[in-house]
């Protein structure tokens, strides 16, 4: 039997100007600018060397790569990230000042700053109440289902390509609603062993010591090492709709229909997250060692949903180059440049989504496009690919073999839409955890290994690490 294979496009750097970029464009027009004003105010041997200076200069802005990126697309996260340094907006503390009297406490609630504008809404939904996330004044409404599933990679072929198959009935079906974006979240976080350990002393010899005895210290230290080298795996789906033009009904709709094609996908729904229980998953994204002292309280008060609002963010929290800090936790967020470029099998994201020693979460943002909006680009991708093609030619270069890959899944994505498939606009993030930067050294070492084997390029987010953390909350960013 032939198992079905997915192949992913190059991703599309087009311009305005075939490969050159507006930013690019831009730098080189005025270099070339500059060099002809020099020129005409001292047509010299001087003047000649100050324009071929200012040329030269120009050409390095615009094309020499500095790292993953040319200068030109580092200048503005330089100049962004040294004006947020500059006017504080790096550093964040949550003082939580109190309004009214102290008969009627109700805590300001305080958000990092690249979450300004976010609030987390309670929305009637039959007997019970569900969690929103609102955004830009209640624009966009974001629903969030937590899900459980069963090891991927113990399905047998058929059931892995049947419970795709049916994921992209469920992405399709949503083209046309009111869904604005669609975005899962696996992540993992520490593992408690203090479950173990209850059990261990509820089923211990009464006549035994509950310390001390060799017996009883084994499993004890069995129990400890577990919990440091196991994760616990989390996954949440969140549905955002466009509520000024839907409504806040469309939410509720549009999230029951996602979960009913979940439920048939073989996906275990285990309910909308109520607000109380959205607070707790946002807190524990910030500091995901903060777990046990959140288990321990539910164990003190059953009857206790989740935090407040107030709960869901940070005390504080700190932007640098290279890394986010937020409480208890030190965070390192990637993008995922690349996609696996050759047939891979549905298993092909196991390496990076299975067993790890290491705290991180993987987040997937899908934008549903029109099909109208889908023909128009594709044809102008098209017409665009072959001018350039053209235009190379006609200079005597020869066509690259990324330049041909990128012939090739224009060419497939416009045969795939006129056999009537629906397209989606996706952007993936990654984000590592630690308890100090060492811990965080560590583990982003092996998530990038883990990543390798999966054909995924990751690249870290310099400059932006505030934003790119918000990347893997049930916030559906990412995409421009």
């Amino acid at each position: 039997m032939t198992r079905l294979s997915y192949r992913f496009g190059p991703l599309e750097r087009r311009g305005i100007l075939g490969p050159v970029r507006a930013g690019q464009a831009a730098i080189l027009g005025a270099g070339a600018l500059l060099a002809i004003l020099v020129l005409d105010g001292a047509p010299s041997a001087a003047g000649v060397t100050v324009a071929t200076v200012l040329v030269s200069v120009a050409v390095v802005l615009a094309v020499a790569p500095v790292g993953t990126r040319t200068l030109e697309e580092w200048l503005p996260v330089l100049t962004t990230f040294a004006w947020r340094r500059l006017s504080g907006r790096t550093h964040f503390r949550s003082v939580a000042p109190l309004d009214g009297s102290a008969a009627r406490r109700r805590p300001t609630v305080a958000v990092p700053p690249a979450l300004r504008g976010v609030e987390i809404r309670e929305v009637a939904y039959r007997d019970r109440t569900v969690g929103a996330i609102s955004e830009r004044g209640g624009r966009w409404l974001t629903a969030v289902l937590a899900c459980r599933v069963v090891a991927f990679s113990l399905l047998d072929a058929e059931a892995q390509e049947r419970r795709l198959a049916r994921w992209g009935a469920i992405l399709s079906g949503a083209g046309g609603t009111a869904i604005r974006r669609i975005q899962w979240i696996e992540r993992t976080a520490p593992a408690r062993g203090d479950e173990l350990a209850r059990w261990l002393h509820a089923q211990r010899d009464p006549a035994a010591p509950p310390r001390g005895t060799p017996m009883i210290e084994s499993y004890l230290e069995l129990i400890g090492s577990t919990a440091r080298a196991t994760q616990e795996h989390e996954i949440l789906l969140a549905v955002q709709v466009e509520a000024r033009r839907a409504g806040t009904g469309a939410l509720l709709e549009e999230t029951e229909r996602i979960a009913q094609g979940l439920e048939a996908a073989e996906v275990k729904v285990i309910g909308a997250l109520t607000p109380g229980q959205l607070s707790r998953a946002l807190r524990t994204a910030f500091d995901p060692y903060a777990r046990s002292e959140l288990a321990a309280l539910e164990t003190a008060d059953p009857e206790r949903d989740g935090l407040a609002e107030s709960g869901a963010w940070p005390l504080g929290a700190r932007e640098a180059w290279d890394h986010y800090q937020s409480d208890g936790a030190v965070h390192a967020s990637y993008w995922i440049g690349a996609w696996p470029r050759i047939d891979v099998s549905p298993m092909f994201m196991d390496a990076l989504l299975g067993r790890s020693s290491s705290v991180r979460t993987v987040a997937v943002c899908f934008e549903l496009i029109p099909p109208d909006r889908s023909t128009r680009e594709v044809e102008a991708a098209v017409t665009r690919d072959r001018a350039d093609s053209d235009l190379r030619r006609r200079f005597g270069q020869t066509d690259t073999a990324r330049q041909r890959q990128a012939e090739e899944a224009t060419m497939r994505r416009e045969s795939e839409l006129a056999s009537g498939h629906g397209e989606v606009r996706l952007a993936g993030f990654v984000t590592v955890s630690g308890r100090d930067e060492d811990d965080l050294r560590r583990s982003c070492a092996e998530v990038l290994e883990h990543a390798a084997r999966a054909r995924l390029e990751l690249h870290r987010l310099y400059g932006q690490q505030a934003d790119a953390f918000t990347f893997t909350l049930p916030l559906c960013r990412g995409l421009r």
